[in-house]
């Protein structure tokens, strides 16, 4: 009776030992899952840049070819560490008119992490109503309007200074 009690003691142990590593693994590589409401307030953010009129490096994309300005929003000011911005990195680009109102739809950037797009760096790709009511496309590399988001922001890290296929964060 001792000896089974003893194992059965051992046996607790180490299951508690290996749950709690396996725990603590798990959570520094958890996929995060954006919604809607985790870009409200996204103007009280820290704004990264802002342009307005014709961008010629975004070409057709985020009306590129217009009088609008362009104002480019991050999360908690979230810095890159080791080339990568950390997962749950938010990033919201609107575009704003003359009057100062929205214009298009906003599109955004989320670092899900995990497993999620390894060939984006686990990028998810959103575009949305300017109300955050409607999300009109989002997804991975091949997903997001068909590729386009993820095609020109493969570059970020060769144009612009770029760093982890994001453009408007500079080094």
């Amino acid at each position: 009776m001792n000896n089974l009690l003893r194992i059965l003691i051992i046996s607790m142990i180490s299951t508690v030992f290996i749950w709690s590593c396996s725990s603590s693994t798990e959570s520094e590589e958890a996929e995060f899952v954006a919604t809607l409401n985790d870009f409200q307030g996204y103007t009280s953010w820290t704004k990264v840049a802002t342009s307005t009129g014709p961008d010629p490096l975004l070409q057709a994309a985020h009306g590129a070819n217009d009088p609008l300005t362009r104002n480019v929003f991050i999360q908690d000011n979230a810095q890159p560490k080791n080339g990568r911005y950390p997962t749950g990195t938010l990033i919201v680009k609107e575009l704003r008119d003359g009057m100062n109102g929205l214009a298009g739809g906003l599109t955004m950037m989320v670092k899900r992490g995990g497993d999620f797009n390894s060939s984006g760096n686990g990028w998810e790709w959103f575009m949305t109503s300017t109300d955050l009511t409607t999300v009109m496309t989002r997804g991975d590399n091949a997903t997001a309007m068909d590729g386009m988001c993820a095609s020109c922001h493969a570059g970020a890290n060769v144009n612009n200074n770029g760093i982890d296929w994001v453009f408007s964060r500079k080094p």
